[in-house]
């Protein structure tokens, strides 16, 4: 990623830069609401999130957020789209959930990024509240593209084990169709060399039905990556 830093000038804090690391704030005021000057960088490009938690460096290129536009949503919905998600989405769930925060308006991530509220003293300003430092991997893909993965792979398996109750049922009707003669009735000698040839089998034994016709599984490789719903709360409106 190209760097592009802010920094700030005051308090000597040492760089949170942390390879393989994303930091996490979520707010729970609806994002319509809050001030426009809140994301407005002044002339030595820092923003009043930075200044408000001591961060004296980050690369706005590592910056990724979501949300909605205004109220709020469920943690999951709007952590699912954001990059990797599938290697600390669950976690950053849990940890929100546990904040008491079922739902939030939006978040921020800070990759390659470890932020101390224990060395700044500051977990949270007005509007957002810092969530936590966690491991993520950039070969992961999202929570969204995991969950469809895993859908497609149980409809998959779902479908297969409707073929096999189909053929199961073609067999067994196959085999109600060829019942042997009763006992009770007298065996007829036939000379073999004028033996019919035997009737070929029904049709249902050997044709697909309808519902495996009409739905062929999708491959788990066919579905559309999710694009992250934004990047950055700085261009509010």
């Amino acid at each position: 990623m190209a760097s592009t830093p802010t920094t700030i000038d005051k308090t000597p804090l040492p760089n949170f830069e942390k390879y393989g690391k994303v930091s996490v704030w979520c707010s729970t005021i609806s994002y319509e609401t809050i001030p426009d000057s809140y994301f407005v960088e002044d002339e030595e490009g820092v923003d009043p999130w930075a200044k408000n938690f001591l961060i004296n460096e980050y690369d706005h290129e590592n910056m990724e957020t979501n949300g909605v536009a205004s109220g709020m949503a469920s943690v999951k919905s709007i952590i699912e789209d954001c990059s990797y998600s599938s290697a600390y989405g669950e976690g950053v769930i849990h940890k929100i959930t546990k904040m008491g925060h079922p739902q939030v308006s939006w978040i921020i991530l800070l990759f390659d990024f470890e932020y101390r509220n224990k060395l700044t003293k500051i977990h949270e300003d007005e509007y957002v509240q810092y969530v936590g430092s966690f491991v993520y991997d950039m070969d992961a893909i999202s929570l969204a593209e995991q969950d469809q993965i895993v859908a497609v792979r149980e409809e998959k398996i779902r479908l297969e084990a409707l073929m096999v109750l189909e053929t199961e049922a073609a067999l067994a009707a196959t085999a109600a169709a060829h019942v042997p003669v009763s006992a009770e009735v007298p065996a007829i000698s036939i000379n073999p060399a004028s033996r019919a040839a035997p009737a070929p089998k029904p049709a249902s034994a050997t044709m697909p039905s309808p519902v495996s016709q009409a739905f062929e599984p999708e491959s788990e490789k066919s579905f559309i990556k999710p694009v992250p719903k934004g990047r950055n709360p700085w261009l509010k409106g």
